[in-house]
């Protein structure tokens, strides 16, 4: 009976494999995905287009706790989603943007522009509440070369396929002076938690990351513009538990029953 039960689960785990969405974070954390670096420095002589066309260096511009995301603006995906996540933070945490803390919004897509990034910061700020503090809400641009000494230094990994970019989704908290303090990853954030990073980030403070398990039980439903529930992959991952609770039981019993055995 257990042999067929476990040959059955076999075949249903196998067949849910088989289904997993192949460019998921998940599936390809090796080439794709945050490589946490806390405690390290992110890369503070990139030279960044701002919203008025000058090109500054990132140690100038950072001066306080500050939030990172790396998107880019043309995103079919999770870059939006997490873009409007981040002005609902804004309204919603119990800090001053511009004086507790930053946001820094930087494309990682050389062929774009400054102009693009304004467009877009202008679509999400117009549902904001507290529209006055979007001037601190700042959105840079920057060349392919700082571009990647940029996304290395903070372990941001991505890959160009089919026409699109495939990476990671979510927040990168920063010290004033640079270091990197926490990973946040997914694209809704409850204020609590902005605040808690933006308090521990201002005394230099790292923290383990936050929404881990989005990548893993959740998809992006492209449609809805939302993460939905993966049924399929969460189901996987029990069944895997429990063919490995039914091995781990049949080798328990196997050892009783050869102890229990009297020797001829």
């Amino acid at each position: 009976m257990f042999k067929h039960l476990l040959l059955n689960l076999i075949w249903l785990f196998v067949a849910d494999i088989a289904v997993f969405p192949q460019t998921s974070l998940f599936d390809r954390q090796m080439q794709i995905g945050f490589e946490e670096k806390q405690g390290q420095y992110i890369a503070l002589d990139t030279k960044l287009v701002n919203e008025a066309g000058d090109t500054v260096m990132l140690k100038d511009v950072l001066n306080k706790p500050t939030i990172l995301n790396l998107v880019y603006f043309e995103c079919p995906g999770t870059c939006s989603p997490l873009m409007w996540g981040i002005s609902k933070f804004i309204d919603a945490v119990d800090l001053q943007l511009g004086k507790d803390y930053d946001v820094f919004t930087i494309s990682f897509d050389p062929s774009e522009k400054i102009d693009l990034g304004i467009a877009k910061k202008a679509s999400y700020v117009s549902t904001m509440k507290k529209k006055e503090l979007a001037v601190n809400w700042r959105f840079f641009v920057s060349d392919s070369l700082d571009i990647a000494k940029l996304t290395q230094s903070v372990g941001f990994r991505y890959q160009y396929i089919n026409n699109q970019y495939v990476h990671p989704t979510g927040l990168i908290a920063l010290a004033a002076d640079g270091k990197i303090t926490r990973y946040m990853r997914g694209i809704d954030f409850l204020p609590f938690d902005i605040k808690i990073t933006m308090v521990e980030a201002a005394n230099g403070k790292t923290g383990p990351s936050i929404n881990r398990l989005l990548a893993i039980c959740y998809s992006y439903d492209t449609q809805g513009n939302q993460y939905v529930f993966n049924v399929t992959r969460v189901s996987a991952i029990v069944i895997l538990f429990i063919i490995l609770l039914i091995f781990s039981y049949l080798a328990l019993s196997r050892v009783r029953i050869k102890k229990l055995t009297p020797r001829k």
